[in-house]
């Protein structure tokens, strides 16, 4: 030791040499006294003064001998305890804004799904979490509003609907729709002879003296030289419906199909595109019903192929499912979102699981290959698993293999490193490799070190012994020559 003071004396009595030593009054930084002899500082310690042997604090750790200083977990990790050799990384659900503190759960609203964060994320627009350590937000049901991240969905009231997930706020009715259900994900159109003033009241029916030709309409009053003497019309009793008379004196025409004529028109019309009649003499065009589509107006509808969908009345053309969504029946009125731990490449085809390996979220088209350092043994999964200490993920679809003797791994490795020339690990599953113990060599990664032959020494991290200049002739595991001081091992007996 630098600071340590030693006084040989050499006596030569009856031609025997007596060698006496005094003991160290104080150490080098890294070191520490113990009944005079210094020892180097071990794992989860440290020796700022030569004296004294110190536990790491909270939030620090020291993983080799003889360090006069710990080092800070780095962000992301901690640990809570003193003397701590390695930090532990952030779980997932949580965040780790304190290295010297325990993990804080995410709190309603929020979420995390990813290790060793020091925040939590803000759930999106239209997802919700209400309960903490989330580490995914759901996504707003249909028929539900999500205005707050960090309160159950809301079921859309009377007059109000929501026929997608993820809805921030339910839309109102359009004028000639209407509800009167809680939590609603399409509005019904207001029948023929009928009003629907408000939308979150049922339909009312005409009053005598008016009518209503079709679905959403409002009651109108009855044309000159015609009338209505009940309750809920359709038509006002004139020229015969389904006939046009264009000359008062001549026999009312039939109206072609494909055409109608009410009580409103003086001539027979075609129907609206989207619309059809079902014959002659019709008085009003049908609708064409959610789930079909109406190419022409003389000809029946036809239910949506696989794939596509109508959400809408008096539809002329069906749409095409948006990418991530997909019906596998004829006549869909809407498409449905791949659910996690899916892909759906087409919009015809049933979500196909994802296999082991991968995973993904809402609405993929295909699935996401788990990143380095993580994993995934079923399928349809929605996320993967973190490798563990002590064990290699380099297949993401098969079980994380453990580190044999001689090597170890952090979280997230891909494979085990080989330990660095001096260390050792004994033991399979090792998360990380021990220094060799001053006073020992440690030629072989996988077996326990060695303790020096008396008259050599060594110091920490060491592959051999090295002889000393002088005495120590009959002590083995001497880290020290000058003192013949022998280390205290770890780790192994």
């Amino acid at each position: 030791m630098a600071s340590a003071k030693f006084y040989l004396f050499i006596v030569l009595v009856n031609c025997l040499s007596v060698q006496l030593t005094l003991t160290a009054t104080s150490c080098s930084r890294g070191y520490f006294l113990d009944i005079g002899n210094c020892y180097p500082c071990t794992p989860g310690t440290y020796c700022p003064d030569g004296y004294r042997q110190l536990p790491c604090n909270p939030g620090d750790y020291q993983d080799s001998f003889a360090s006069s200083s710990c080092s800070s977990c780095q962000s992301g990790y901690f640990t809570t305890q003193s003397g701590s050799i390695t930090c532990d990384i952030c779980p997932v659900g949580s965040m780790c804004p304190n290295t010297d503190r325990d993990p804080i759960s995410c709190p309603s609203g929020t979420y995390q799904d990813t290790y060793g964060a020091t925040n939590c994320r803000q759930c999106s627009q239209g997802y919700y979490s209400t309960s903490s350590s989330s580490h995914q937000c759901q996504i707003c049901p249909k028929g539900s509003e999500c205005p707050r991240p960090d309160q159950s969905p809301l079921a859309c009231r009377p007059g109000t609907y929501s026929n997608d997930y993820g809805a921030y706020s339910c839309s109102q009715c359009s004028s000639g729709w209407y509800t009167t259900q809680t939590g609603a994900v399409l509005c019904n159109i207001c029948p023929e002879g009928n009003e629907c003033p408000r939308a979150d009241q049922p339909p009312t029916m005409c009053r005598p003296g008016t009518y209503s030709p079709y679905p959403g309409s409002s009651c109108i009053s009855c044309p000159t030289n015609t009338y209505a003497t009940s309750s809920g019309q359709v038509s006002c009793n004139a020229c015969p419906l389904g006939y046009e008379c264009t000359q008062s004196d001549q026999e009312p025409r039939v109206c072609a199909r494909g055409f109608y004529r009410d009580g409103s028109m003086n001539y027979c019309q075609r129907c609206s595109s989207g619309m059809w009649t079902k014959n002659t003499t019709s008085v009003r065009c049908e609708i064409c019903p959610v789930g079909f589509e109406c190419s022409t107006t003389d000809s029946s509808p036809l239910p949506c192929r696989i794939g596509t969908y109508t959400s809408s009345i008096n539809t002329a053309t069906c749409s095409r499912c948006s990418t991530g969504y997909y019906t596998v029946e004829v006549g869909s009125i809407q498409c449905e979102i791949c659910p996690r731990g899916y892909y759906c490449s087409q919009p015809d085809t049933a979500p196909l699981a994802c296999p082991n390996g991968t995973y993904s979220d809402y609405k993929q088209t295909q699935c996401s290959q788990c990143s380095s350092g993580y994993y995934s043994l079923t399928s349809k999964s929605a996320d993967c698993k973190l490798c563990p200490r002590g064990f290699a993920c380099d297949d993401p679809s098969a079980t994380p293999q453990a580190c044999p003797v001689g090597t170890s791994a952090n979280y997230g490795a891909r494979s085990c490193a080989s330990c660095s020339q001096g260390y050792y690990s004994v033991q399979n599953s090792s998360a990380t490799c021990t220094p060799c113990a001053p006073g020992y060599f440690c030629d072989d990664s996988t077996k326990c070190p060695q303790q020096c032959l008396p008259g050599s020494y060594s110091s920490a991290a060491q592959t051999n012994c090295y002889q000393c200049s002088s005495s120590c002739s009959s002590n083995p595991g001497v880290f020290d020559c000058s003192t013949c001081v022998t280390a205290k091992p770890t780790g192994c007996q």
